[in-house]
């Protein structure tokens, strides 16, 4: 058995009840000034933090059929990722999916990523979408070894004079 086999049979995921919406939040506000310290602004990381996690948001998005999942072992907490809604005969987008950097470079993320791909496919997705900014390239690499491919550039204007300067990246379950 590989050691990426082995990482993936102990990463878990496990729904995000309402009551961990806040826990949520916290980890995104440890995770964010990390992974785009170098990109953003300050002002633009806590705009965006406080815009995509806040209460009313994280309640809408579940409302619309979007799903939040802890990434775990062991009963601990290393990551976090929402997707969909989840349509059979279609994509599915993928929202978040950060892992804290104490568990990077651990095959967490990828592990977390193939047992997601499954569940998806399990129920008839065709494959995942996702938004990476252009300029986070250790993302992309991410992105590109766990088979995403770049399909489109997007720049989306998201308020306060800020935007969001995107790939849009596909992964098919279908060959």
């Amino acid at each position: 058995m590989s050691e990426g086999e082995r990482v993936s049979q102990l990463i878990e995921l496990c729904p995000v009840s309402e009551s961990d919406h806040r826990a949520v939040t916290e980890m995104a506000a440890s995770i964010w000034p990390i992974a785009y310290g170098d990109i953003l602004s300050s002002e633009q990381l806590d705009y965006m933090i406080t815009w995509m996690y806040s209460p009313g948001t994280m309640l809408r998005d579940v409302a619309n059929g979007v799903e939040y999942v802890w990434m775990q072992r062991g009963g601990h907490r290393l990551g976090f990722l929402a997707f969909g809604p989840v349509r059979s005969g279609v994509e599915c987008p993928l929202h978040k999916f950060y892992v804290l950097s104490g568990a990077q470079g651990q095959g967490v993320g990828s592990a977390a990523m193939q047992t997601l791909f499954t569940r998806l496919n399990d129920r008839g997705a065709t494959g995942v979408w996702l938004r990476v900014n252009r300029e986070n390239a250790r993302a992309i690499r991410f992105y590109e070894k766990n088979g995403f491919l770049v399909r489109a550039e997007d720049c989306k204007d998201i308020g306060n004079g800020y935007v969001m300067d995107d790939y849009i990246m596909a992964r098919s379950f279908v060959s």
